[in-house]
């Protein structure tokens, strides 16, 4: 595979923007507490993960694609767990 020096950057730029939200899934893992999580924000990020994986798929750029998905998986679980994690405590 040759990756040409714009694939590249596109696949740097897509890991450090798709990590960024890693610390607060890794906040709510460890504290078990997610009520100041805005769920609003993060259903938005899935959305525009998933509307900018389309998007990625129909240009075929791999790069857009491939961390879009994986924002997916990250969005999805930080969702999972606010939802989880939110609920009262009896």
């Amino acid at each position: 595979m040759n990756l040409s020096s714009v694939e590249l950057l596109g696949l740097v730029a897509g890991l450090f923007g798709t990590f960024a939200s890693a610390p607060q899934a890794i906040k709510i893992i460890r504290t078990r507490q997610a009520r100041d999580v805005s769920l609003t924000m993060f259903l938005m990020a899935l959305t525009g993960a998933v509307l900018w994986a389309a998007y990625g798929w129909l240009q075929q750029a791999p790069s857009i694609v491939f961390w879009n998905g994986v924002a997916i998986l990250m969005f999805a679980s930080i969702i999972g767990l606010k939802l989880h994690h939110s609920k009262p405590e009896s």
